[in-house]
């Protein structure tokens, strides 16, 4: 299998693989997929040679302008026929289509699969794969999937985990962004995050993401396992498909909210570091 992209998810996942099948990896910067060749991976120097060969590709990059720059039609011609391209990078509903038709057009047959999970997920193969495709293709790469993933649930046709993985951060960002003002609002009325934390569990209202998420705010402390650069792309992905179909305020509020936050120069802290944009205002 060839990995593209060994980044925060990319270099974890590669590790798993390697357990189960033989791995080419390569990155754009060499230095971030060189370390994989101690855990079995080959660490190959220009992705068309990664790919040529490959009975399946996996793509962990981190936006639709990433994957042009990688997936270019070098690299998919370089892939043989009927190869099965396992694409989990988090992009558009629209872009996924221009990739699926893309993918059909040089034979190669697209698993559209995004992640849910970060660095600790990953690091632990404990990442739930939303994989949508022909079931044939799904067949074929799914003891892949199941060597970096917990649970691998097949949502349809290739598009429809893209569909999913955006309904998910609709809710899971836009919660992050009222955590952190009820955190906020905690200390401004006088009371420690912990007390509010401890009311919400014995009012069984609570979740196990305010302990994590709002631990870091509490501690203001936020080493990145998913910044809020790349949090906030999803957001205006979210937003994006939701043009035509629901109002999404919550979602919209919270995009403004990692605006001021990455404005505030956190753009590569952990995306709870909206909290800070919103102490900062009071």
């Amino acid at each position: 299998m060839a990995v593209l992209g060994t980044g925060t998810l990319g270099a974890p996942i590669a590790r798993h693989l390697a357990q189960v099948a033989d791995v080419r990896v390569w990155n754009r910067s060499v230095d971030r997929a060189a370390p994989l060749a101690a855990h079995g991976c080959t660490v190959s120097a220009d992705a068309a040679g990664a790919v040529a060969g490959a009975d399946a590709v996996l793509t962990v990059l981190a936006d639709d302008s990433s994957l042009q720059a990688v997936m270019t039609d070098e690299v998919l011609a370089a892939a043989a026929e009927g190869t099965v391209w396992v694409q989990s990078s988090t992009i558009g509903v629209g872009e996924t289509q221009t990739w699926a038709e893309r993918a059909a057009k040089a034979g190669v047959i697209l698993v559209d699969a995004p992640l849910l999970g970060t660095r600790g997920p990953a690091e632990r193969g404990q990442l739930v794969v939303l994989a949508s495709g022909p079931d044939a293709a799904l067949d074929r790469v799914t003891p892949l999937l199941d060597s970096y993933a917990k649970t691998v649930v097949r949502v349809g046709e290739a598009g429809a985990g893209t569909r999913l993985k955006l309904a998910v951060n609709s809710w899971l960002l836009s919660l992050v962004q009222v955590l952190a003002e009820s955190v906020a609002f905690t200390r401004a009325l006088g009371f420690e995050p912990e007390t509010l934390f401890d009311v919400l569990d014995a009012g069984g209202v609570s979740l196990p993401y305010v302990r994590l998420k709002g631990g870091a705010m509490a501690a203001e402390d936020f080493p990145p396992d998913f910044t809020l650069t790349l949090a906030r792309k999803d957001l205006a992905l979210v937003l994006d498909a939701a043009a035509d179909t629901v109002p999404m305020t919550a979602a919209a509020t919270a995009l403004a909210g990692f605006d001021r936050a990455i404005a505030l120069g956190h753009g590569e802290d952990d995306y709870a570091a909206t909290y800070l944009a919103v102490r900062g205002e009071r």
